[in-house]
């Protein structure tokens, strides 16, 4: 595993300087940015967004005296990286179970409000209804050629014609 280590504010060297001895006398690698594949983040002050976003993910944090210390050592002592959150999609279509298939197709007329709360309105040709994981009901349709999903609460109105 290769620590990675970043540098926010300024230190009594320059950062170059810095990333220089990091590389040069441990097996750690500096980068600019913290992301959660950054192990630490040298920090002279803890009021720069770095630092706060470093702490807000679970990136070590650490002062100048302890990046020497290790340089000294010659190695950062190997430190998890922060997990990264799973991203959730609540509109992902494979999470819906559908319920009820709608045989033949039903020709209706649809005025929707999107998350933004915009209204359009559209003909849909109905095809099944089901529950998502999210706990939400939703309508499956198809809007000309491609299938859509509409979240039941956002539906202000729907006439079969």
């Amino acid at each position: 595993m290769t620590v990675k280590v970043a540098i926010t504010g300024t230190l009594s060297i320059p950062r170059k300087s810095a990333a220089q001895l990091i590389e040069a006398r441990t097996s750690a690698r500096f980068v600019d940015g913290v992301n959660y594949d950054v192990n630490y983040l040298v920090a002279s002050r803890f009021d720069t967004n770095k630092a706060r976003r470093a702490a807000k993910i679970g990136v070590t944090v650490i002062s100048e005296a302890e990046m020497m210390d290790f340089i000294q050592r010659g190695e950062f002592p190997e430190n998890p990286k922060p997990i990264r959150p799973e991203f959730h999609d609540p509109f992902r279509v494979e999470e819906i179970v559908w319920t009820e298939e709608i045989q033949p197709e039903r020709i209706c007329f649809l005025e929707y409000s999107d998350i933004d709360g915009v209204v359009t309105q559209r003909f849909i040709r109905l095809s099944c209804k089901g529950r998502g994981s999210n706990g939400y009901d939703y309508l499956g349709a198809f809007d000309n050629e491609r299938f859509k999903t509409f979240r039941a609460d956002r539906i202000l109105r729907c006439e079969e014609l």
